[in-house]
C-alpha cells in the first residue's frame, strides 16, 4: 500500500513538472519575437549627418589634367585640385551650343581636361556651372571629359563637353580675360610645389592618367561613433513600432518585418536594408532618367541627415555611379579629397530603386553606420612609383591594359581593435585599378618592391 502511495506521488509530481514546463515553453517570447525599444521608435528621423548635399556638392571630377608641351600635369595635392573645380563653378559660360556627331571641334594644343568617375548626365550641368541663363535645353546623353581649350585672339576659353561611350559633343564658351590669363598663367609655369608630372596609358581610346615618380602620403588613425542601427528602423519602416528584432551568432543583430529587413554587419558598422515588396505589374516598362533617379536619391538621404561625415576632418560623400539597368547609385566616401576603399562596404552608401503602384520606392540600401570622431597621424608611407605601376600592370598575365577605367592612389581603411578591444580604423594610402566597373587593390611583392608603403 505504500509503495503505491509513492508510486502516485512521484506520478503527481511529474505531471506538476510538465505541466510547467509546457507553461513556459508556450509563454517564452524568443529574441527574435521582441520589437524595437520605444526609445527608438520614438526618437527623431535623424542619422546624425548633413541634410543640404546637392548635385553641385557631391559631384566633382576624379582628375584635372594640364596638357602642355612638356608632357601632361596634375596637382600635388587632391584639396588643391577641388578647390580648382570650385572657382571654375563660379565661371559665367555662354554661347552654348550642342554639336552634330560629324561636326569638328579645334582643340588648343596646351588644355586642360577635366575628368569625373562616371558619364553624368548633361541635364546635370545646370546645376553644376553657372550658365548665366536658365532657358538652355540640355541633352538626353551623358559626359565623362571637360576640355578647356584657350583662344589666343578674344582671350575666351572653350569648354567641350565629350563623352567616353559616343561621339556626341556641346561646346560653350568663357569670355572673361582675367580667367583666361589667370588659367594662361598657371599652365605655363606649372610651379613644382603645386603640380607634378602625370603618364599616361590607353591614350589613344580613354586616357587614365597616373601620377609620376614615388608618392609619400601620411597614414592615419581614426577613432570612430557607432551610429545605433535602430535609429534606421525610424527611418526604413513605415510602422516602427511592429518591427522585430533578433540577434544570434548564427544571422547577427536584425530588424523586420513580413516584407522588410534591415541586417547589421561588421561589428556593427555597415547596415543592409531589403524591401521584399512585389513591384508593380502595372507600369512595368516605366521608365526613369538618370536624373531623377539621382535627385531621388540624393533628397532621400538628405530626409534622414544620411550623409553622416566629418567635414572638420575632410571627409565627404561624392557620386560615384548611377546605373539605369538596375536603377542604383553609388557614393563613395572621400578622405583629405582622396577616395576611400574597403572591400566590407565601410566606405560607400549605395541605393536601389523599383517600381511601385504608388511611384519609385527605395528596395536596398547599404550604407556604413559610423562617424569619423577623431584623426591621429601615424606615419609617412612611401608608395611605388608610377612607373613601377605601369609596369607591373603591364608585365600582368592577367591583365588587359585596354580594360583598365581608372587608376588612383586611394585610403584602404581597415577596421582594427587595440588590446583593450576599442576599435579603430587605419587610413593607408594605396594604389588601385579600376576594371570592368570594380575597384582592386594593387598588390606588390614587398621583397621586391620594399618601398611599398602598403
Amino acid at each position: 500500500m505504500k509503495f503505491e502511495t509513492v508510486k502516485t506521488f512521484i506520478l503527481i509530481v511529474l505531471i506538476g513538472i510538465s505541466i510547467l514546463l509546457s507553461y513556459t515553453l508556450w509563454s517564452y517570447q524568443p529574441n527574435s519575437n521582441q520589437t524595437i525599444s520605444s526609445e527608438f521608435v520614438n526618437s527623431e528621423i535623424d542619422a546624425g549627418g548633413s541634410n543640404d548635399e546637392t548635385k553641385r556638392s557631391l559631384i566633382k571630377p576624379v582628375d584635372i589634367i594640364f596638357h602642355t608641351d612638356a608632357g601632361y600635369f596634375g596637382f600635388q595635392d587632391s584639396k588643391s585640385q577641388d578647390q580648382m573645380f570650385h572657382q571654375m563653378q563660379d565661371w559665367v559660360i555662354s554661347n552654348y551650343e550642342v554639336l552634330d556627331s560629324e561636326e569638328a571641334t579645334e582643340r588648343s594644343p596646351e588644355k586642360i581636361e577635366l575628368i569625373f568617375a562616371d558619364e553624368i548626365p548633361m541635364k546635370v550641368l545646370g546645376t553644376l556651372f553657372n550658365f548665366g541663363s536658365d532657358d538652355i535645353i540640355f541633352p538626353n546623353w551623358s559626359m565623362k571629359r571637360i576640355y578647356i581649350s584657350f583662344i589666343h585672339d578674344s582671350k575666351s576659353l572653350q569648354l567641350e563637353f565629350s563623352s567616353d561611350t559616343s561621339d556626341q559633343r556641346a561646346v560653350a564658351l568663357i569670355n572673361d580675360a582675367e580667367i583666361y590669363d589667370q588659367l594662361w598663367r598657371n599652365t605655363e609655369t606649372l610651379d613644382k610645389e603645386t603640380y607634378q608630372e602625370y603618364l599616361v596609358i590607353n591614350e589613344q581610346t580613354n586616357p587614365v592618367y597616373i601620377p609620376a615618380g614615388k608618392i609619400k602620403m601620411d597614414s592615419y588613425s581614426i577613432t570612430p561613433t557607432q551610429i545605433q542601427p535602430a535609429l534606421f528602423v525610424n527611418i526604413l519602416f513605415t510602422n516602427p513600432a511592429v518591427v522585430r528584432e533578433t540577434n544570434s551568432q548564427t544571422i547577427g543583430e536584425a530588424y523586420f518585418t513580413d516584407n522588410r529587413q534591415m541586417s547589421v554587419y561588421q561589428n556593427g558598422k555597415r547596415m543592409e536594408y531589403i524591401s521584399h515588396i512585389s513591384p508593380s505589374t502595372d507600369e512595368p516598362d516605366r521608365v526613369i532618367s538618370e536624373l531623377d533617379l539621382l535627385d531621388r536619391s540624393i533628397n532621400n538621404i538628405n530626409n534622414h541627415s544620411g550623409w553622416t561625415y566629418a567635414s572638420r576632418l575632410n571627409q565627404d560623400y561624392r557620386l560615384d555611379d548611377v546605373n539605369l539597368n538596375n536603377n542604383q547609385v553609388t557614393y563613395q566616401m572621400y578622405y583629405k579629397s582622396y577616395p576611400v576603399f574597403n572591400i566590407h562596404k565601410l566606405a560607400t552608401i549605395q541605393q536601389r530603386w523599383g517600381n511601385y503602384q504608388n511611384g519609385m520606392q527605395l528596395i536596398e540600401y547599404d550604407r556604413p553606420l559610423y562617424l569619423f570622431d577623431s584623426e591621429f597621424k601615424l606615419r609617412e608611407n612611401e608608395l611605388p612609383s608610377g612607373e613601377n605601376i605601369i609596369d607591373l600592370l603591364e608585365s600582368d598575365v592577367d591583365v588587359t591594359m585596354e580594360n583598365i577605367e581608372d587608376v588612383k592612389i586611394g585610403y584602404e581603411l581597415k577596421y582594427q581593435q587595440d588590446e583593450q578591444d576599442s576599435e579603430y580604423f587605419e587610413m593607408v594610402p594605396a594604389w588601385y585599378k579600376k576594371e570592368n566597373n570594380s575597384w582592386q587593390k594593387i598588390i606588390f611583392d614587398e621583397e621586391k618592391q620594399p618601398m611599398g608603403g602598403n
